[in-house]
């Protein structure tokens, strides 16, 4: 037998065939689903002593009590409708602090995740001060979604220890283990579990001829939706599914796909005509609103995703590193994973079933920042080619190359993924799954610190320069709040973002503030105002007691100079004053007239978002 083609196995000693047949034997044992729920439910445990953290403190405060976060929404379904786009609301936002002062005028940020919403309210019903038992409640649903997993790898590919691979590789992928841990993510784990079962049952009707798994289909389709946006994934592995696995003719797998269809449109329907959806954000893209810019988005978030995906690289890395350097060395590595991979997929129609499927489900979740926390419907595909793969290297199948310039290279390749997805990964799944702890402490902490006297439910805070806005001052309220102590009447941000602050002191009621780099330089810092809508120099925004006047613009990151001016002197009792220093709110003085104070930027928020997303 030619070495090249001999099975890599064969070429060891005999302990290593004794090895392989006892994974196989594992992997393909009956109740492997089970021990896998068990498996994901045990990597993840860490997530039972995470307790609220960043956006599960706004979902708290709308589910158990009255108040401004929630505008009135019933709360059983408001948990993602944060903004609906009515200017009057927005300038209520705005004028509470809710809003930052720049904030797009119709600003939108509202999502139809209903059954998710449901999910929370539940929790809130039955253990509303219990946030471990909310965290066990997110782990069975990961649980069950890695159990649906596997019994689809096996529905694809049989009882065979390649689709016990790729439900093992799915299980342990550590870029599950933030929607597990993390409460507001749960919406993620329920949009990807019913869209697992749609596929399965789509499966059974087109395979196995189950007339009522032809309506269980659409039917789960449908809640999945109701779940999340990711769930748009399921339609392109059902699309996949026609193209490559169906065998019926082509009218016939056209047909198959109507009902599917017909939920999508009906969805589509209902987010836009209840206005659903994001507008204004910069971080956040409507496709049904901006098809162009989606698109051009797409081209520069897609190679991330799939970075993140296969390799030890998050996609998050896109955020710290310039557009074209993030582009470029996605676009290399995969490069080098379709130069081993492309041979198997035109050899092997289920091997192109999950490629295409991968593909196709990474389209919706381009619609925002690239994360490995998004990835749950990418892994399924990814995770069933990474099998295959690795199982003809091993079985040394026909169905791959047998020459020397692919399998040298594709055996080292194959060596280092298993490295990565079936070594580093679940080791690293514990403490990723706590990791979101370490980020929420740094912006949960320092908020006791923000005094919460009797004077403070009449004074605006002003803080001068937080790390970002979406926590480090939208949080304050919602805190207070629930900890029953008072919060200030409206909050004030100068500046926001890890960057070097000058504050100059013009008269009585103005400063004059010079950011580095500009307002929005910094991880959120166009969540609230897209580039397509840039300020001006010259233009002024008035909200109640303060305006603000763009004196000069930086072209990437908006303005650059900024005059506040005050209703009242700034040394008036009506107004509170902090400042972020050494990851805490401390108090702040303004100069006197004429003179400047330079505030450093945040070095420890820049590191701390390093480590988090890496």
């Amino acid at each position: 037998m030619d070495p090249a083609s001999e099975p890599i196995w064969n070429q060891k000693p005999s302990w290593g065939k004794h090895l392989l047949n006892a994974g196989t034997t594992w992997l393909t044992h009956p109740r492997l689903p089970l021990y896998l729920a068990f498996l994901a439910i045990l990597l993840t445990l860490p997530a039972l002593w995470l307790g609220w953290q960043l956006d599960d403190y706004l979902h708290r405060v709308r589910m158990l009590s009255p108040s401004p976060l929630i505008y009135g929404q019933e709360k059983i379904f408001s948990a993602f409708n944060f903004m609906n786009g009515g200017p009057e609301m927005n300038r209520l936002g705005m004028d509470l602090g809710i809003l930052p002062w720049w904030t797009t005028p119709d600003f939108r940020f509202a999502f139809l995740r209903y059954l998710s919403s449901l999910s929370m309210w539940l929790d809130y019903q039955l253990w509303p001060n219990w946030p471990s038992l909310m965290h066990l409640h997110s782990l069975l649903w990961y649980a069950v979604l890695v159990a649906a997993a596997a019994f689809f790898y096996r529905r694809i590919m049989g009882l065979t220890w390649a689709a016990g691979l790729a439900a093992l590789l799915y299980a342990v992928d550590e870029s599950h283990a933030l929607p597990a841990a993390w409460l507001a993510n749960r919406n993620a784990l329920l949009a990807v579990f019913f869209g697992v079962l749609s596929l399965i049952a789509y499966d059974g009707w087109r395979r196995a001829g189950r007339k009522w798994s032809a309506l269980v289909c659409p039917a789960c389709l449908g809640l999945a939706l109701l779940s999340g946006e990711t769930a748009l994934g399921a339609a392109g592995y059902l699309f996949a599914y026609a193209l490559f696995l169906d065998q019926s003719r082509w009218s016939r797998r056209l047909l198959s796909l109507l009902p599917c269809g017909i939920v999508l449109l009906t969805w589509a329907m209902i987010y836009h005509y209840f206005g659903f959806g994001t507008h204004g954000s910069g971080s956040y893209i409507d496709p049904l609103e901006n098809p162009g810019e989606f698109a051009n988005t797409f081209i520069l978030r897609a190679p991330l995703l799939l970075l993140g995906q296969w390799s030890p690289f998050p996609a998050d890395m896109g955020t710290f590193f310039s557009k074209q350097t993030a582009l470029v060395l996605s676009l290399a590595f995969i490069a080098i994973l379709a130069f081993i991979l492309v041979p198997l997929t035109r050899r092997n129609r289920i091997a192109r079933f999950w490629a295409l499927g991968m593909i196709l489900s990474i389209v919706p979740i381009t619609a925002t920042i690239p994360s490995n926390r998004l990835l749950l419907f990418v892994g399924l595909g990814a995770m069933g080619l990474l099998a295959q793969f690795l199982t003809g290297l091993v079985e040394a199948s026909v169905r791959l190359p047998i020459i020397r310039l692919w399998r040298i290279p594709a055996k080292a390749i194959g060596i280092i993924l298993i490295a990565f997805h079936l070594i580093i990964s679940p080791l690293a799944m514990p403490p990723f799954a706590y990791s979101i702890k370490l980020l929420g402490d740094f912006f949960i902490a320092p908020i006791k610190y923000v005094p919460h006297d009797s004077k403070i439910a009449h004074q605006d805070l002003i803080l001068v320069n937080p790390p970002d806005y979406m926590f480090s001052v939208n949080l304050i309220r919602a805190l207070k709040y629930m900890e029953g102590k008072p919060g200030p009447l409206r909050i004030r941000a100068l500046s926001v973002g890890p960057v070097s602050v000058e504050i100059h002191r013009l008269d009585e009621c103005s400063l004059k503030v010079r950011i580095q780099g500009g307002l929005f330089n910094g991880l959120t810092g166009h969540l609230f105002r897209s580039p397509k809508y840039p300020m001006k120099v010259g233009q002024e925004i008035h909200i109640v007691g303060m305006s603000a006047r763009v004196n000069r613009l930086d072209k990437d990151n908006g303005p650059e100079e900024i005059v506040y001016r005050f209703s009242v002197p700034l040394e008036d009792a009506s107004l509170r004053w902090l400042q972020w220093e050494n990851e805490t709110y401390v108090p702040f003085v303004p100069p006197p007239i004429g003179k400047s104070i330079i505030l450093p930027a945040g070095k420890p928020f820049d590191f701390i978002q390093r480590w988090i997303n890496l």
